[in-house]
């Protein structure tokens, strides 16, 4: 229970040379000379002046101030804390923290020997039992000087001295009762590494189980129908692709269960990764999956592999939620049947009534979109051998999270492009008073030859009111800018086959323009469209709006994204518009999405079923996250089971180890 923030006591204030508002707080330690206790239109506020032999200044409280009067007299003698504000002719401070002093304190103060003081997080339910902030100080104090010493490090003296870091004991004291704001620091790098270690400790663990694990499939070879596919390819493979393919190839061929993660870029060739693999694992004999988050993007996949292994003799199977219970159940015996096949799904793929008797490999597309209950459904052992597991993002992770959520995972990275992709040029647009030459441009475009996206946003709390506005907005852009070109419209609520007619209209070019919710943010692929139009940018996150990008540019034609902002747009929002402006490169802005929102709710993490972060901050402290994986490493190689290291055993079983079947999950 660690303090929320200090008072530096080591210096204060003296009140006479206040003369205007303080950037920061300032402690100033005088006599309460006069209080008064003020109602108006049913409210109370409490006012009170404090002096020192220097000067004077206001205090106030506009909340609890039955509970502030009982000690704020007049004669009271303490150190008041806050940040000096001027409201009309005195300066004030709201809501001082207010600090008692022991005898002697004040003269300890004066002459440079104050302390830090630690003021401790509290609620309603701790003053329900009378811990208020002073009384919760006190305790913490009394705790901190009666309990330290029985505090047991699970880690041993010498390696804590090879790493920098002082003991548990130790720590604990510098959190709670720091002398300087060295000691703070040291304190919290000893709580964050443990944080860190801990979850390091557990993917070392992990990844030693799967290596001494048998159970997996040793692929014998890469036949004639893989390597004829890609000799089909009317492209010549990148040379990130080759590298990853051989990355994966090395695990299929060994018997242990891979467990890989494969990012990429939007563009940068991820499917056909995953295609050539579940090729290998089908010309082997086995069954391969692959899951998509929705059914256009399933769909997508199987049209992409459908047209790469025609005529090859791979069967290909479609199963989603919207399809037919005929067509559905016609496929999913073929399935229980056991055929080497490939199957492309949703969340069709993991219901009851699928079996897969020979599944030997399982790529799993968007990951971070699926529960860890539902990745575990489909990844689990259903014939006594566990599948490989290779799972996609097209949002590029840090190297920070992918170690702190993937580190039981081996990392592929595809940092190509694919040749014949055009350049992207992303241009920020004020939607007062630039969009009427904004469309102007895309029109002009369109007339040449490319197609256009429209984007509204969607967001679930006014899903209704968005979807309006995409539908009325379409509608205006028929009668106005795009008079006389097809517009067509996409968004969440249509139906499964309005949504595929929608699709296929804009891939003929039957429509040019498509007015869509975020829907196509992920997996839609039509080479023509050169145009993006994201209206209310500042309502999007970074990653987002990296997708959307995405989706134009893929046919070799210059392209245009248009960020159309609107006020008032906040800093935070103004950043990611500047970043996205500025660089193409997904990684980078994924560096900056994790700083702007922190990775507590980067990709949703806290749905990975994995601890959050107390102390460490994953994009702050990066070189003490590769420090304690580095450590983790080592310590697991030299010492598996940490027989020699007992007091850190009992605690990695107890803090960690019942999180390790959620990690098998993916």
């Amino acid at each position: 229970y660690v303090p929320r923030r200090y008072l530096d006591r080591t210096r204060t204030t003296p009140m006479g040379p206040l003369q205007d508002e303080t950037e920061g707080e300032v402690t100033v330690i005088g006599t309460i000379t006069d209080v008064n206790e003020i109602r108006r239109k049913g409210k109370t506020r409490l006012e009170a002046w404090v002096e020192d032999e220097t000067g004077g200044l206001k205090l106030v409280w506009f909340r609890r101030t039955n509970q502030v009067k009982r000690y704020i007299k007049p004669g009271f003698s303490a150190a008041f804390s806050g940040k000096v504000r001027r409201f009309g002719r005195s300066l004030q401070i709201a809501h001082p923290e207010v600090m008692s002093l022991a005898r002697g304190e004040a003269q300890d103060i004066a002459a440079g020997r104050g302390r830090w003081v630690a003021l401790y997080p509290g609620n309603r339910e701790l003053e329900k039992v009378g811990l208020d902030e002073n009384s919760l100080r006190k305790l913490m104090d009394r705790l901190v000087g009666e309990y330290i010493n029985s505090i047991v490090d699970p880690w041993p003296a010498d390696e804590l001295k090879r790493l920098g870091l002082p003991d548990l004991r130790a720590a604990l004291k510098y959190v709670h009762r720091p002398r300087s704001e060295e000691e703070h620091d040291l304190g919290f790098k000893r709580l964050k590494f443990d944080e860190l270690v801990m979850l390091q400790l557990l993917w070392a663990w992990v990844r030693r189980r799967r290596r001494e694990a048998r159970k997996g499939i040793a692929y014998p070879r890469v036949g004639e129908t893989t390597r004829a596919m890609i000799e089909k390819l009317p492209f010549e493979l990148t040379g990130a692709q080759k590298r990853v393919l051989r990355e994966i190839w090395k695990d299929m061929s060994d018997p242990h269960p891979m467990s890989r993660l494969l990012q990429g870029d939007v563009g940068s060739g991820k499917t056909l990764v995953a295609l050539v693999t579940m090729t290998i694992a089908v010309e082997n004999g086995y069954q391969a999956a692959l899951m998509a988050p929705t059914e256009i993007l399933a769909e997508q996949h199987y049209l992409t592999s459908h047209k790469f292994l025609e005529g090859l003799g791979v069967q290909v199977e479609l199963l989603t939620g919207g399809m037919k219970a005929a067509v559905r159940r016609e496929r999913i015996a073929r399935l229980a049947g056991g055929m080497p096949s490939i199957a492309i799904g949703t969340h069709a793929l993991i219901q009851d009534t699928v079996e897969f008797p020979r599944l030997g490999m399982v790529v799993i597309d968007e990951q971070h979109r699926f529960g860890v209950a539902q990745r575990l459904k489909l990844t689990d052992p259903q014939a006594g051998t566990r599948p490989d597991v290779l799972v996609m993002t097209a949002t590029p992770i840090p190297r920070s999270l992918a170690l702190s959520l993937y580190g039981d995972l081996d990392v592929s990275k595809l940092d190509e492009y694919p040749p014949g992709r055009g350049e992207v040029t992303t241009l920020a647009v004020n939607g007062e008073t630039g969009r009427d030459r904004m469309y102007a441009d895309v029109r002009r475009r369109i007339e040449q030859g490319g197609r256009a996206y429209i984007i509204f946003p969607l967001v679930e709390e006014s899903e209704k009111v968005d979807l309006q506005a995409a539908v009325e907005s379409r509608e205006q852009l028929q009668r106005g800018p795009f008079r006389g070109l097809q517009v067509g419209l996409l968004h969440g609520r249509m139906k499964m086959e309005e949504k595929d007619e929608a699709m296929e209209r804009f891939r003929r070019g039957d429509d040019q323009i498509l007015v869509s919710t975020t829907v196509i943010e992920v997996g839609v692929d039509v080479p023509e469209a050169t145009e993006m139009v994201i209206e209310h940018a500042e309502r999007f996150g970074l990653a987002q709006l990296h997708q959307l990008r995405g989706r134009i540019g893929r046919g070799g034609h210059d392209s245009r994204c248009y960020l159309v902002g609107y006020p008032p747009v906040g800093e935070t929002a103004r950043n990611r518009i500047r970043t996205m402006v500025r660089t193409r490169d997904g990684f980078e802005v994924a560096e900056m999405d994790l700083r702007l929102r922190g990775a507590g709710d980067f990709f949703g993490v806290r749905q990975h079923g994995m601890p959050e972060m107390r102390f460490a901050d994953i994009s702050e402290d990066q070189d003490l996250l590769l420090l304690a994986r580095n450590t983790a490493e080592e310590l697991i190689n030299r010492d598996p089971e940490l027989k020699q290291h007992p007091a850190l055993k009992r605690e990695f079983e107890r803090a960690m180890l019942p999180r390790a079947n959620l990690v098998d999950a993916g």
